[in-house]
């Protein structure tokens, strides 16, 4: 029988680390023995991915998908990516981000597909794609962070600030993803 952990999808910032949510969520998805999938670059995926990792025994693995050519078709610098906290990383003829949201040849669209539901944080127009993304393909997501930094996100996505909810969510919508794989 094979063992189909949920994979968690965490977005947000490559610029700003957001510690304060990134460390818990990372330390979460670990403890519940989810694997975590990221954008496998700066910022956001790179904290949550230490937090991950950072805790010992766990199930879970750090999955990255990483951009290999930039905006202009040129090859993204290796030093860039994956951060040194990816496990597993899937190398992608991808750009590094969607240049509009309906672009289907960015990473956006492989870490929205892959993640059976998404932790997003606080980001800019990429992050607010892959958002957006989320609600096109119908996938579980919750919002983490200040309601402020998600003025600009879509409306439809549950927003929230205690990590205890973002637990909750998680539980919730994993339970079936569990029982599915147990059934096999």
């Amino acid at each position: 029988m094979i063992d189909r952990r949920p994979i968690v999808g965490v977005m947000g910032s490559h610029e700003k680390e957001w510690e304060e949510f990134s460390v818990p969520v990372g330390k979460l998805i670990a403890d519940h023995d989810y694997h975590l999938l990221t954008g496998a670059g700066a910022g956001v995926m790179t904290s949550v991915a230490k937090s991950f990792t950072d805790v010992e025994d766990r199930a879970g693995l750090s999955i990255g998908v990483v951009p290999t050519v930039d905006y202009d078709g040129n090859l993204v610098p290796r030093e860039k990516y994956p951060n040194p906290y990816i496990e597993i990383p899937i190398l992608t003829p991808l750009d590094i981000k969607a240049q509009k949201a309906a672009m289907p040849f960015s990473r956006n669209f492989v870490n929205v597909m892959t993640s059976h539901a998404l932790v997003i944080l606080p980001g800019e127009h990429g992050t607010r794609d892959e958002a957006s993304l989320g609600i096109q393909f119908k996938k579980p997501m919750i919002l983490f962070g200040p309601e402020k930094s998600f003025e600009r996100f879509p409306e439809q996505a549950t927003r929230v600030e205690d990590i205890d909810e973002v637990r909750e969510f998680l539980e919730k919508v994993t339970a079936k993803i569990r029982m599915d794989s147990e059934n096999e």
